[in-house]
């Protein structure tokens, strides 16, 4: 890692702005095609995976102007640092399924919605599965560009409270498009709801990537877990008017997690803002 004196404003901005470009970009094209304004040629899940990509590519991009090759090789090995303890290990791969099933299976008790549990009776499916969403399904895509790019510079703006919470929003609000296309679990799930649930993975992901040394890798692991959680204990029921009690319940636990944690590490979520020749990748 070298030093980076750049001025936080004058690369979040960009930032934010290629990656919303490029993704919504793609995924309009797959909302107008789910409304039927056009008929694709290809299936529209192929728009929406290339979208998922603005982080990374708005990442890569800014990186690469200032830092060159050796600014992006920088950045790609720092999300692969799998040096973590043991404790963080089981954390963060082992939270989110607790969670989402401990939400399923409640809501069981109180309705009489079963979950599509197909991975869970194939427990041979789910190392594949973990790797297809960490390589495929938004970890990488994402997480090199939100956690990776913008929080370190976040944090020299603001405490790590505020810049949790504010790329939380900006994160959540970036997957609207999704809550418009057919075929998707977005376009069954409350957008409100949501967008809590973002707010609380980036406080948690922004306490994980502090307590690791800022360990990018943490945030990767987390992300995929918690889509692999997802996969393991579905917590919408995809249907129009579908059960979603579970991803209500989930959402409500990740709360009271999430606000466990920052009562508890207040120290650290309220600390001043880092100084502007901190080290960033």
């Amino acid at each position: 890692m070298t030093k980076n004196n750049d001025n936080p404003k004058q690369t979040l901005i960009p930032f934010f702005i290629i990656t919303f470009l490029f993704s919504w970009f793609f995924w309009l094209i797959a909302v107008l095609a789910s409304f039927d304004f056009f008929t694709l040629p290809i299936n529209k899940i192929i728009f929406v995976g290339i979208g998922a990509h603005g982080p990374l590519v708005s990442a890569l991009w800014l990186t690469g102007r200032k830092d060159g090759w050796t600014g992006i090789k920088r950045l790609i090995r720092s999300g692969f640092d799998l040096r973590l303890s043991l404790y963080h290990w089981l954390l963060i791969l082992l939270l989110p399924i607790v969670l989402a099933g401990l939400a399923v299976r409640l809501n069981m008790y109180m309705s009489p919605f079963h979950p599509d549990v197909t991975l869970l009776n194939n427990p041979l499916f789910i190392l594949p599965v973990f790797l297809f969403m960490f390589f495929l399904g938004g970890s990488v895509q994402e997480e090199f560009g939100w956690r990776g790019f913008a929080l370190p510079r976040l944090l020299k703006k603001w405490n790590p409270l505020w810049a949790a919470l504010f790329l939380g929003l900006i994160w959540g609000v970036w997957h609207f498009p999704l809550f418009y296309i057919s075929t998707l679990s977005q376009s069954y799930m409350n957008f409100g709801l949501f967008i809590l649930l973002t707010l609380c993975f980036s406080l948690l992901m922004t306490h994980l990537y502090l307590q690791s040394d800022k360990n990018l890798f943490t945030a990767l692991l987390f992300h995929t877990a918690v889509n692999t959680s997802l996969s393991l204990f579905p917590p919408i029921e995809q249907k129009a008017g579908g059960n979603q009690h579970a991803f209500t319940l989930m959402t409500l636990f990740y709360i009271l997690v999430t606000a466990v944690v920052i009562i508890k590490e207040r120290k650290t979520f309220f600390k001043a803002k880092e100084a502007h020749h901190e080290t960033v990748v």
